[in-house]
């Protein structure tokens, strides 16, 4: 801006259109010019934010959003975990009242958080019983609150006559879910696009994705019971999703389904996976340090709740090769090999299956020079 002002200002001048030669060192025109120049740098910046928001692919939030709305699609919203907690005492005499409203709580996890639970009935523990079932919901939305079996654990709000308090398996009735992210509300739209081939297979994924708790889907269409049958397979926030979100899944895909299509939809076949090995980590870096980084790294190929994802998590169908496993260790600085114990060999997994964690057990060394 400021050069080309010096190089026309003598002839604006001699045309009449300036007094004398501006001072571009300081003073008001400077300030005036510097103004004009920033303003006019927010609005191409703007512009370029509006362009890409323009598109779909590119959009991101409240853009995305309204691209979604022009064919029919919303954003999930999250949602609260519900389940069932067993409350339990020693003394079983008398009556023990557990009211509403009563908090509990997990321990800490491995990243410090801790999920609170609040009881959704009045319940009577009666004369003679050690323990009743009471449903509680998540005390905060998102599928964090999906905990496994035994993280429920301390009672906040202390109920007279009560001991402790443990979430047993399949306590789960409804998942938490977290807000749709953007990456997969886009997919969905484009599923959306797709539907209009027809009923294929990209069409029940579109459906079956619409319930809040289906986080994948995956559709085997070439006659998995027969001619003319569908299965739909689907992996909750938590994995194996609960009965409650199949049933929501079912009836999406009964209300727009072809009638010469039987489809059945049903969970996620869970594939139980043990890791045994010594790694072998390089002079110089610290034990304790190597294992706890490739204990997370691991981990989180078979975290299907966690929001902020390390690793890409096992698709329904993928088989757990060694290559992924080492590749995920090899990540953690320092680690040289990983000679693995368990699994010798890749394993498979079903195109209706997903693997689950069962063990994991590895120890680490510290290599020779060599």
């Amino acid at each position: 801006m400021f050069a080309r002002i010096n190089e026309v200002q003598e002839e604006y001048i001699q045309k009449g259109w300036l007094p004398a030669l501006l001072n571009l060192n300081k003073g008001i025109i400077r300030g005036m010019i510097e103004l004009w120049s920033w303003g006019l740098f927010q609005l191409y910046k703007f512009l370029m934010i509006v362009l890409g928001q323009a598109f779909p692919a590119s959009a991101t939030d409240l853009w995305l959003d309204l691209h979604c709305k022009q064919v029919g699609i919303e954003r999930k919203s999250a949602t609260k975990t519900i389940g069932t907690v067993w409350f339990l005492r020693v003394d079983t005499t008398g009556n023990v009242p557990i009211p509403s409203g009563r908090i509990l709580k997990t321990l800490p996890d491995g990243a410090g958080k801790v999920y609170r639970f609040i009881t959704m009935e009045d319940v009577v523990m009666t004369d003679g019983l050690s323990a009743v079932a009471v449903k509680v919901q998540a005390e905060n939305t998102g599928a964090g609150a999906n905990v496994t079996m035994g993280q429920i654990s301390e009672i906040v709000t202390v109920i007279d006559g009560i001991d402790s308090v443990e979430n047993r398996a399949d306590w789960l009735e409804s998942e938490g879910t977290d807000q749709e992210s953007n990456e997969s509300l886009f997919a969905r739209y484009q599923l959306k696009w797709q539907e209009g081939a027809g009923y294929t297979k990209y069409a029940y994924q579109g459906w079956a994705l619409s319930v809040a708790g289906a986080e994948e889907v995956a559709v085997l269409d070439q006659h998995p019971r027969g001619q003319g049958t569908v299965d739909v397979i689907v992996r909750g926030t938590a994995g194996v999703p609960t009965q409650q979100v199949l049933d929501k899944v079912a009836t999406a895909i009964e209300a727009v389904r072809h009638q010469n299509d039987n489809v059945q939809v049903r969970g996620v076949t869970p594939h139980n996976i043990l890791i045994e090995g010594t790694l072998q980590y390089k002079p110089g870096y610290i034990k304790e340090e190597i294992l706890t980084a490739v204990d997370q790294q691991i981990r989180a190929l078979f975290d299907y709740s966690a929001k902020d994802k390390i690793n890409i998590p096992f698709s329904i169908g993928e088989d757990v090769t060694l290559d992924r496993l080492t590749a995920t260790a090899m990540q953690v600085p320092g680690v040289k090999s990983t000679p693995w114990a368990q699994p010798l060999s890749d394993t498979g997994v079903s195109n209706d299956g997903l693997a689950f964690l069962e063990t994991l057990n590895v120890d680490a060394v510290e290599a020779s020079e060599g």
